[in-house]
């Protein structure tokens, strides 16, 4: 069977227009979200009084190894790594969810914006955990080796969240199975769609920050559209519905 292949170009294109549709209030979300998270999180990453008394002691009496001790305290506590852990669970469940409502906006499952992406069985939920855990854990150990198996592992396991999104019956053996053979002679067309993604997440930056924010949806709509073309190159054991 031959290869099917995405423009970066046309991929750029189809994902603005979804952006020009969607991407206002999908930013509103991605912001709601990340304020949520920081009230969230606050409570947990304040530092104490007693650490705050001694980085303050340290500054007044210029003691800079003081006060680089003092921080790292702040950094190194029971409430710190409490609230990274919270922060990346709850990352993981809105991500889920938000991405998944991307793929129903971008197939016309979903005619306007709601929360039904987000409603799925907290197995699909757990899988998703799992198969962040595994790629990242597999992506870390290329890199270790050296930095381009790492780059290298990355792309070839860049479409198996989508995939798993895509079809919640699908495990996650087969999500990454399915990325896997669906970016075969794809892999420089998607090293320039991620470096385009990048570029498009720094402009958001300089547009006051907040357009980072409109940035995020309109990046998941291009990844999503090349992964709607390179499905065609998977053609999976067990046939799934797509959402």
């Amino acid at each position: 069977m031959e290869r099917v292949t995405f423009s970066i170009s046309a991929v750029i294109g189809e994902g603005w227009e979804l952006a020009k549709k969607h991407g206002l209030m999908l930013a509103v979300i991605v912001f709601a979200f990340y304020m949520v998270m920081n009230l969230i999180s606050a409570p947990f990453s304040m530092p104490s009084q007693d650490v705050m008394d001694k980085y303050m002691n340290a500054i007044q009496h210029q003691d800079f190894e003081g006060a680089m001790r003092a921080i790292n305290g702040m950094t190194t506590g029971a409430g710190y790594y409490i609230a990274s852990v919270l922060e990346s669970i709850i990352s993981i469940v809105f991500f889920a969810g938000f991405v998944r409502t991307c793929i129903l906006l971008a197939n016309h499952s979903m005619d306007k914006l709601s929360f039904d992406g987000f409603k799925m069985p907290a197995m699909t939920y757990l899988k998703v955990f799992g198969l962040n855990i595994i790629v990242g854990f597999i992506v870390v150990i290329g890199t270790c080796l050296c930095i381009l198996p790492g780059i290298w592992l990355a792309i070839k396991l860049s479409m198996s969240e989508y995939y798993l999104l895509d079809h919640p019956e699908a495990g996650i053996g087969e999500s990454i199975k399915a990325s896997w053979e669906m970016t075969k002679g794809n892999f420089w067309n998607l090293v320039g769609l991620f470096i385009t993604n990048f570029f498009l997440v720094l402009l958001g930056f300089c547009v006051c920050c907040i357009g980072v924010l409109f940035a995020i949806p309109w990046t998941y709509f291009n990844e999503i559209t090349a992964y709607n073309t390179l499905l065609a190159n998977y053609i999976p054991e067990v046939q799934y519905e797509t959402v």
